[in-house]
């Protein structure tokens, strides 16, 4: 075995490797990393190679410069591949630490797809990494199977759920695919949904970066939903490998209409026309208790927070899946104190991210609304 950073010479070999991977690893992508590179972070990906230098596991290392000469050392959802095996894992993270070093890290915080409890956990302690309380990536999400035939796919659901699907086109609603024209409409949709749930929007800016490169792969899709005329509901879908993912989702209160629903499978109907198996509704309250068997959880009669989002998600008939959450190797104890202590609340640390990004996004796209 053997570790070494890997140059554009290997990028089919990484996208492979992200690929294989048993969930949603898009933010492992040799295009998640481009993307980022266009909201100014720095990227780096190391690769553990075998004897026959074949790459059996590796991490996309995220650099965000910070005030003072500092950055923060982020690997989303990763490592992957064969990490968890000892030998694979102590080259590997020896490897991200120096380069952490070397950049000025902080901290290096990795999130890797992992279930609580996962021995592999354990190896992450004796490296001296450390649970974070901070997260980036959902913790507790819900995984919907969208193999077989449509008509299978439906019966999963909650009988009502399947009903509301059936009944919005009923009621007017009409869908489609939107294209790049599309993204001030949708911006502005997602900037009033977001005040009006209380979350922290992204710019035009970098719904322009992302769209522009995942929509050129055909990695992702957004989606419209008319009624009369108005614009009511938007929802944009990513793919990689043989899962799928909704990102952003928004519309305007409908009493009566059912455009959300319709568009959830829309986007599942996309996502199973490109060879996608499993559907990732992307986040709920982590107070939801994935059930003995991986079924849904009822919900208590609580509105506050990601609630209603979790009692609207569970009628697809997803399973609840727990993640064990972020791990950091503290390398700056007294920078990293600063910034953990700051960064507690959750929607402060939404805050902060979007704030991040829009800064390095708006030098880009000069003219781009904030």
């Amino acid at each position: 075995m053997r570790v070494r950073e890997l140059d554009v010479s290997r990028a089919a070999d990484w996208n492979d490797l992200v690929a294989a991977e048993g969930s949603f690893a898009l933010t492992q992508a040799r295009e998640w990393g481009a993307f980022k590179a266009r909201l100014g972070w720095r990227v780096r990906r190391i690769g553990v190679e075998d004897g026959d230098g074949r790459l059996v596991a590796g991490a996309q290392l995220l650099i965000k410069p910070l005030p003072l000469g500092l950055t923060l050392a982020y690997v989303p959802r990763g490592p992957v591949g064969r990490w968890h095996e000892p030998e694979v894992a102590t080259l590997l993270l020896a490897r991200l630490e120096r380069c952490a070093q070397a950049e000025g890290a902080v901290f290096l915080k990795l999130e890797p797809a992992v279930a609580v409890g996962a021995p592999v956990l354990d190896l992450l302690a004796r490296h001296g990494f450390r649970e974070s309380r901070v997260t980036n990536q959902p913790r507790t999400t819900m995984l919907l199977d969208v193999s077989g035939a449509p008509e299978d796919v439906l019966g999963r659901m909650r009988k009502k759920t399947r009903q509301y699907v059936r009944r919005a086109e009923r009621e007017g609603i009409t869908t489609r695919l939107g294209a790049t024209d599309d993204l001030p409409a949708f911006h502005d949709l997602m900037r009033k949904t977001a005040r009006r749930e209380g979350f922290a929007p992204r710019s035009l800016a970098y719904h322009q970066a992302e769209w522009d490169v995942f929509s050129a792969g055909g990695l992702c899709a957004l989606l419209l939903a008319h009624h009369e005329g108005r614009l009511i509901a938007v929802r944009t879908v990513h793919r990689f490998g043989r899962h799928a993912a909704e990102f952003h989702g928004g519309s305007v209160t409908t009493p009566g209409l059912h455009p959300n629903h319709l568009l959830v499978w829309r986007a599942v109907e996309w996502a199973r026309e490109h060879g996608c198996s499993t559907y990732d509704l992307w986040g709920i309250p982590d107070e939801v208790e994935p059930a003995a068997d991986g079924g849904r959880p009822e919900a208590p009669e609580r509105r506050d927070g990601l609630w209603g989002v979790y009692r609207f998600k569970r009628g697809f008939g997803a399973d609840v899946v727990r993640y064990a959450g972020a791990y950091d190797l503290v390398l700056k104890p007294r920078a990293y104190s600063v910034l953990t202590a700051a960064m507690i609340d959750r929607s402060l640390w939404e805050r902060a991210a979007a704030r991040l990004d829009r800064v390095a996004s708006s030098t880009i796209f000069k003219g781009a609304a904030p």
